[in-house]
């Protein structure tokens, strides 16, 4: 990276003090999902489901800053036993036992729900910087997140050591069909992810 990029921690309450700012990193993060028109990837939908999530007991944001301007943000939280998180999960071949595989207790898995850099910044290991300092401290046993399949990321998501185990289409109002990828934690982080 050759800006000096600052990342700051928040909690839930904190982050929806600075809803504003979230709301302009999704979208100038999400520039070419929003041109699709689909309400789904609306700046507004985002914000309606970023008030749920940010309520959510153990949530986290990480926000990265470069010369004091919002560059990029990760944000998540650990699922409880009464999650909804698996809904519709259908897993690949191979897999544990569905039942085994989402069976939560609040400390096994980290949900990762969003990942953005801003797309004028991408290419220069913010992501990689927020995800590392998102899960650096995560006591649970693994990390999941949900990408389309046609996400540009996805190779640095698989170089990262993220596996697919399946497919989930959330139950919020458009929400296309992701891919579910798994991390185990900690993380093996690379100098060079």
């Amino acid at each position: 990276m050759a800006e000096s990029v600052s990342l700051q921690s928040f909690s839930g309450e904190q982050a929806r003090a600075i809803r504003s700012t979230i709301a302009d990193v999704q979208a100038r993060s999400y520039v070419d999902a929003i041109a699709t028109g689909s309400p789904f990837e609306s700046t507004e939908a985002f914000m309606d489901r970023f008030e749920i999530y940010s309520a959510i007991p153990g949530f986290s944001l990480i926000l990265a800053t470069i010369d004091n301007e919002p560059a990029g943000q990760a944000f998540g939280w650990p699922l409880a036993a009464d999650t909804a998180w698996w809904t519709g999960l259908v897993l690949d071949p191979g897999q544990p036992a569905l039942a085994e595989f989402v069976a939560e207790d609040g400390n096994r898995t980290f949900a990762l729900s969003e990942l953005m850099v801003a797309k004028t910044l991408t290419g220069r290991g913010i992501a990689s910087a927020l995800y590392q300092r998102l899960l650096a401290e995560c006591p649970e046993q693994r990390v999941t997140w949900l990408v389309n399949p046609t996400n540009e990321a996805y190779a640095i998501y698989r170089h990262w050591g993220a596996r697919r185990v399946g497919t989930l289409q959330p139950t919020w109002d458009g929400a296309p069909r992701f891919d579910v990828l798994i991390v185990d934690l900690p993380l093996a982080i690379s100098s060079d992810s």
